[in-house]
């Protein structure tokens, strides 16, 4: 293999849409590159998504990667796709072998289309409840639970066909700044990371996992160089991950065009950096001069004996020890199980609905209900907009008379007094919300005039549980931790009294709730 050949086996590029248009064509066969990490632009259908796999292979037969963490982070969204419940309400269901049939699912279907990794689970321990990036991508606080949770998710991967990724390490719970969009430091000694952040991945690579994703955090206390983060750091990815926690498998860096890399790298020096840090695959994620530029500076880095090429060969064996140990990859025009896994799935995300307050007011009783929701919601924290009734048609009411209405992100004047109107009108009302960790200002100002409206007035989060702490006087609050179709049937079931909420907080709410809290109704009313 020639040097450039084998530099680009350790650069995992993306690819701008759905169809190889010639461009693209021209740049897959320009290099054997590594990998291809696919997002939801790039997925129209299934049948489609097969084709791409099938066109890629014949190319420069890459390892086709993908972030499907379930939850708010699902880029597989197919009419025949089973959406797992997401990794906080796995943690607020609390048994991790729920979390490993859920994880097993996600496998299987992610091998059926063609996919060799998952970049999942993220085992973050949210510590910060002001994470504005983790939050509900967390299976909670406990770095323990996480790490049981962590472990039973990676397993579920690997027997559904998948390689798992854990991830963002060492840790990116604690933030309180979003590495897509600026440079966070954490102060962290060794001593606290091994007693938090680091348990979930020590136990998830004494699980097995087949592979580990790098955070583009700081932390001065672990690497003496100012401002290195830790996809870059040598004392962290080789001294820490792997002389000290031992891990032997694949190591991912994260995005390097998330600008905690890209303001302060370019996308050679960053390339080089990593892999002299220990990492194994770059992902590349910016256009095609920067995945040439990755490759150029790989191969100009051996050339001045900066790295040797004994370095890069080190890297590529364990990728393919890691793409060997996989299943027999048979795509599928079709999802075969997918009544029976949509069946098992349901069952799950049944005992993730978390009533964490009622003051009498659930379950609804007869009466006119006002269900008021955003009239738009996020595909990803990345922040893609859909129309929101699509996931809000699910959540089917039973027994009363239900008014539905949706509020825009800034409702000031005419707007919001037509929606107070509604809600004096009716006997209860519903008001969803989704923030990743506080409620916009709009939307805080909205629930205090509609409980001044009408005093029955329930808070429910689509997302995390911390909005609370914005509205604390709401007099009922439920979280369903997202808005998967399985998780809106199961939260109107829980609303109409035909389901027991059995959920618990994962996580604790500020000065409101602890760990572990949780509300069930009265058997007499289910």
């Amino acid at each position: 293999m020639n040097l450039s050949d084998l530099a680009a086996r350790l650069v995992m590029i993306n690819i701008p849409g759905p169809e190889l248009g010639p461009e693209c064509i021209q740049h897959l066969k320009s290099h054997r590159w590594g990998g291809v990490l696919l997002f939801a632009h790039n997925l129209r259908d299934r049948p489609q998504l097969v084709r791409l796999m099938e066109q890629m292979e014949e190319l420069c037969d890459p390892i086709v990667a993908i972030d499907q963490e379930g939850g708010l982070v699902d880029r597989v969204r197919f009419s025949d796709s089973v959406l797992t419940p997401g990794l906080m309400a796995l943690g607020a269901a609390g048994d991790p072998e729920l979390t490993r049939q859920a994880h097993e699912i996600m496998g299987r279907q992610l091998h059926q289309l063609g996919f060799h990794v998952d970049f999942a689970p993220c085992v973050d321990v949210n510590s910060n409840p002001d994470n504005p990036i983790i939050g509900v991508r967390s299976f909670g606080e406990d770095p323990e639970e996480v790490s049981r949770q962590g472990q039973a998710a990676c397993l579920g991967l690997r027997q559904g066909g998948v390689a798992a990724t854990a991830k963002h390490f060492p840790g990116h719970g604690a933030t309180s700044l979003d590495s897509h969009l600026s440079l966070p430091t954490l102060p962290h000694s060794l001593d606290r990371l091994r007693s938090r952040e680091l348990v979930p991945f020590q136990g998830c690579v004494e699980a097995g996992c087949e592979g580990v994703m790098t955070a583009h955090i700081t932390f001065p206390a672990l690497d003496s160089r100012p401002g290195r983060p830790a996809t870059l750091s040598q004392p962290i990815l080789n001294g820490l991950l792997r002389q000290l926690l031992h891990f032997e498998g694949v190591i991912f860096t994260d995005s390097m065009e998330m600008k905690a890399i890209a303001e302060h790298y370019g996308a050679g020096e960053s390339a080089v950096m990593a892999v002299e840090a220990g990492a194994d695959m770059i992902i590349c994620g910016r256009g095609y001069p920067e995945h040439l530029e990755a490759v150029r500076a790989l191969v100009e880095a051996v050339e001045s004996g900066r790295l040797s090429r004994e370095r890069l060969e080190e890297s590529l064996r364990r990728l393919e020890l890691m793409r060997d140990s996989l299943p027999t990859m048979k795509r599928l025009h079709y999802n075969p199980h997918f009544a029976e896994q949509n069946e098992q799935m349901r069952q799950i995300v049944e005992r993730t609905v978390t009533l964490v307050r009622n003051q009498d007011l659930l379950p609804l009783g007869p009466g006119k209900v006002l269900v008021l929701s955003p009239d738009l919601l996020p595909l990803t924290p990345l922040g893609e907009m859909r129309r929101s009734d699509g996931a809000l048609q699910h959540m089917q009411l039973e027994g009363v008379e239900v008014q539905e209405a949706y509020y825009p992100a800034e409702t000031r004047g005419p707007a919001l007094e037509h929606i107070l109107q509604q809600a004096r009108a009716c006997d209860t009302v519903l008001f969803t919300v989704y923030a990743r960790h506080r409620l916009p200002d709009a939307t805080r100002e909205l629930g205090e005039r509609l409980l001044e409206a009408n005093g029955r007035t329930v808070l429910i989060s689509l997302s995390s549980p911390y909005v609370l702490r914005d509205l604390p006087n709401m007099p009922a609050f439920l979280c369903s931790y997202n808005y998967t179709p399985l998780s809106m049937q199961a939260l109107g079931r829980v609303l109409s009294g035909h389901l027991p909420p059995t959920g618990r907080l994962s996580v604790s709410i500020p000065g409101l709730y602890e760990r572990g809290h949780s509300l069930s109704y009265p058997a007499a009313k289910l």
